[in-house]
């Protein structure tokens, strides 16, 4: 074997051992989070994100106040995928349509067919929900006024339902750090102790930057200052109080 053949095999596997250790370093890096495990789970794991709103709340809680099977969240990446991977949701919500590079997320049921996500806009991309500045774009106002209400009869039928963006951080956090602040108003819950169990479900994201810590435990606390996040669904969706207080008493054991 020549020397440009040993030098070939050697420097082959070196490389894809640089690869894959630079790889590795990337996914720790990514992960701030002090609320989930910094553990790499697989090259081939995309990390869904997946996981029950209602029973993580509770873990960060350390105690049962949410009900659990009916609100879940996630990253782009169930798709495609069985809807055994997802919990089998009876709606999915999808944060993250863009008509510039339209794609449809779905799951596949037992029976082959497709549930596809539901998304009200055609002409934009949702992006910063938690900024109130966008609600005053008409249909921003309009597809957001659309989930909440489509999601709250969801909670007030027990019918469960999954949203998600690309990574399931930050319009997926925002969505449900309203979510689960509106239900705690209703229930004169909401407390430094459940918005920090707010904060404690959105840090269990994964690829979370170190500067977005603190993000929805802030914009939660903000919000308080300006009536709560009721007084906005009922200002800008004019979802009454009661369909709020219904869903709530859906989403809370208590």
């Amino acid at each position: 074997m020549n020397k440009k053949k040993i030098l070939l095999f050697t420097l082959i596997p070196l490389l894809l051992i640089l690869s894959l250790v630079a790889i590795i370093g990337y996914v720790y890096k990514r992960d701030k989070s002090k609320y989930e495990p910094k553990l790499w789970i697989g090259l081939f794991d995309y990390r869904l994100n997946f996981r029950d709103v209602g029973q993580s709340l509770n873990k960060c809680l350390k105690k049962e106040m949410f009900n659990t099977g009916l609100v879940y969240r996630s990253n782009k990446y169930f798709s495609g995928w069985s809807c055994n991977k997802i919990n089998n949701p009876n709606t999915i919500y999808s944060f993250n349509f863009s008509p510039w590079n339209p794609h449809s997320y779905y799951c596949e049921m037992e029976n082959g067919t497709r549930k596809y996500g539901f998304h009200p806009n055609t002409t934009f991309e949702i992006n910063d929900i938690e900024n109130f500045e966008n609600w005053k774009k008409i249909e921003f106002k309009q597809t957001m006024c659309t989930f909440f209400e489509k999601a709250l009869l969801d909670l007030i039928n027990k019918n469960s339902f999954l949203f998600h963006c690309d990574v399931g951080r930050d319009r997926t956090g925002a969505f449900a750090a309203m979510l689960s602040a509106m239900a705690l108003e209703q229930k004169n819950l909401l407390s430094e102790e459940t918005i920090n169990a707010i904060e404690c479900d959105y840090e269990k994201t994964s690829a979370l930057e170190k500067h977005k810590i603190g993000k929805m435990k802030n914009f939660i606390t903000e919000q308080q200052k300006n009536g709560g996040i009721s007084h906005f669904l009922i200002e800008e969706c004019g979802i009454t109080n009661d369909l709020m207080k219904q869903a709530a008493n859906s989403f809370i054991k208590l």
